[in-house]
């Protein structure tokens, strides 16, 4: 069985979600047109779920996002409801929805207001809701576009809860942005257009956003350049052998060093594919996965171990899904 989803919310403090989601049998859909308009929808929903976007690479056949969920606020205002709306609906349709309501209150359905404002409020700071949204105002999209239909996507989306502590939401970020190298695509994350490293190098406000709040967490820095210096050492490859490919850091050669008793660093290791970052239930230090594990043993069973297992090569230890 699976852990459902529901059980790994929290609403009383923030959390941060790693989040993958494939295209049907793999099929490679995603050319920069449509790249271009799913980055359009990622932020128009963030604008309007107030979920954030940390970080995020778009490939050619899947995508990954590192979310940020923040506790829901008690209070959302209408006001503050119909601005959030501007950033998923044009002027054309929120102008339907008010004389909807206008008609509503001629009707004598004078609560209908507040229950189409509830249900906005509803939309929003909602991990499932996000990511149901995103997928489908794609696929309506994609479809219409190609003349097709049907579902895009394979089964439901993989989420892993990340914790800050110990640099496991630094390393899970730098991993999302090292897709295209490890696929053998470009040399460095700053080489492939779309991901979250490349969109704040050139600029992009919300992306630098993001990456600070990653590495804040950890560094304590706020000033962009500082940040930047921090997050590309992530990156960062010295010292390549003759044996590594020529794009990128060689899985092929990674694998033969463990293989033969050698030492890969952290970021050698980020290069290489970790089954803990995407596959995973949940990611952070001991003490955060013992609690974890207290509060949802009735789900993981009394036979658990404590502390879950080590991940190699880092300092913070994972729980993969229950089968």
């Amino acid at each position: 069985m699976r852990i459902p989803r529901s059980s790994l919310v929290s609403e009383s403090r923030a959390q941060v979600f790693h989040v993958v989601s494939r295209v049907v049998d793999k099929r490679f859909i995603f050319e920069d047109q449509e790249k271009a308009y799913f980055l359009s929808l990622m932020r128009g929903l963030e604008s309007f779920t107030g979920i954030e976007i940390l970080s995020y690479c778009l490939m050619g056949n899947h995508f990954h996002l590192l979310l940020h969920i923040p506790v829901r606020p008690k209070d959302i205002s209408d006001d503050e409801v119909r601005d959030r709306m501007t950033h998923i609906y044009s002027q054309k349709k929120i102008r339907e929805f008010d004389a909807h309501i206008e008609q509503m209150k001629v009707n004598g359905a004078e609560g209908y207001e507040k229950e189409f404002y509830e249900k906005q409020r509803a939309r929003m700071f909602s991990l499932s809701n996000y990511m149901k949204e995103l997928k489908e105002r794609f696929t309506k999209w994609y479809n219409a576009r190609m003349e097709r239909e049907g579902t895009l996507w394979e089964n439901r989306f993989k989420s892993l809860l990340v914790a800050g502590e110990e640099g496991a939401l630094m390393n899970i970020a730098a991993y999302i942005e090292l897709n295209p190298v490890r696929a053998g695509m470009v040399e460095e994350p700053q080489e492939y257009r779309w991901c979250s490293y490349t969109e704040a190098v050139s600029g992009g406000r919300r992306a630098r956003h993001g990456i600070s709040k990653v590495v804040g967490s950890l560094e304590n820095k706020s000033n962009w350049e500082k940040v930047s210096d921090v997050y590309r050492s992530y990156f960062i490859h010295k010292g390549a052998s003759q044996n590594q490919s020529k794009k990128g850091f060689s899985e092929k050669y990674a694998n033969q060093e463990l293989k033969n008793g050698g030492h890969l660093s952290q970021r050698e290791i980020l290069r290489t594919r970790v089954r803990y970052f995407t596959d995973g239930l949940v990611i952070g230090s001991k003490e955060y996965l013992d609690e974890f594990l207290e509060k949802h043993r009735d789900v993981l069973g009394k036979k658990r171990r404590r502390s879950g297992t080590k991940v190699s090569g880092f300092e913070f230890y994972s729980y993969r899904d229950v089968k």
